[in-house]
């Protein structure tokens, strides 16, 4: 069975990059009124982390943290519990709600206000895949070979991975996804449960690629890496015209932490499954 103890350590580099990702915390009131998001006084002194039968809740003063939609929030891990835990405690002098993306994303799980399901979410994933940034690569001299150097090796891995032979374009014309590389996908999407999922479409939103998300949890790339990627092409116009003081590595820290949050979850659920499917073959051994 896996110690839960070990999955946390695991997860030890990703909540590290969520803590830091929002320009080391004491930035973040200052960042967030500035996008003029609503935030709040912080109102609670200490976190804490309780198991009720087999899931686990956050509590705030010994007060069990709620969904907006008022159900209690309960995920069904400690490691998950206690990165969430640790997500509220780095909180300041104000609750700064848009920086704080493993709530939100367990928030979303278990309220579901858009009445989706798991087929739903599928599908949408499935139609991403033509728009897939790695997926569009430039006739220019300079970015032409950065992306035949950067994205074509992740390319590469994704087709071997999946079995798939997935065209690029290049042009503005979307490339062709056939009705098997659908269906693969397909199977891979639905073998996730619906936080998981939830998260893996979090994620690919956030990077604007699907093969990105997948090499992410694959453990092909980091977080980090897949940022960077995603953002090959704004990266190499930087160079060329210059950057812009803060704003761009803001944008990089916002969304590597999108992507590991989104990895957390993802992996907390696949180490779930994996010890359930263990334990299972084990009580069919004996």
């Amino acid at each position: 069975m896996v110690n839960p103890i070990n999955i946390g350590l695991k997860m030890f580099r990703s909540v590290n990059i969520i803590q830091k990702s929002s320009i080391l915390n004491q930035h973040n009131y200052n960042v967030v009124k500035n996008r003029c998001y609503a935030t709040h006084k912080r109102f609670f002194r200490r976190t804490d982390i309780v198991q009720n039968e087999k899931n686990w809740e956050v509590t705030l003063d010994h007060r069990r943290l709620k969904t907006p939609n008022g159900r209690v929030l309960t995920v069904n891990n400690e490691p998950l519990a206690r990165a969430i835990a640790v997500e509220w405690d780095a909180q300041t002098e104000q609750i700064a709600r848009p920086t704080m993306h493993l709530t939100a994303l367990c928030n979303t799980s278990l309220d579901n206000p858009g009445k989706l399901s798991s087929h739903d979410i599928t599908s949408y994933l499935l139609d991403f895949i033509a728009t897939d940034t790695l997926l569009f690569h430039s006739e220019e001299g300079e970015l032409k070979e950065l992306q035949e150097q950067k994205w074509v090796p992740v390319l590469e891995w994704f087709n071997k991975r999946f079995g798939l032979k997935q065209e690029i374009s290049r042009d503005l014309m979307p490339p062709p996804v056939s009705t098997e590389t659908r269906a693969v996908l397909a199977r891979h999407f639905l073998s996730y449960d619906f936080p998981a999922l939830n998260a893996m479409c979090f994620g690919i939103e956030a990077l604007k690629s699907p093969i990105l998300m997948l090499a992410c949890v694959d453990r092909f790339l980091v977080p980090q890496e897949a940022v960077l990627l995603s953002r090959l092409e704004e990266e190499y116009q930087v160079l060329r015209w210059g950057r812009v003081p803060w704003a761009h590595e803001l944008n990089q820290a916002e969304m590597t932490a999108r992507v590991a949050a989104s990895l957390l979850v993802i992996q907390s659920s696949s180490e779930r499954h994996s010890a359930a499917a263990k334990k299972s073959q084990g009580d069919q051994k004996t």
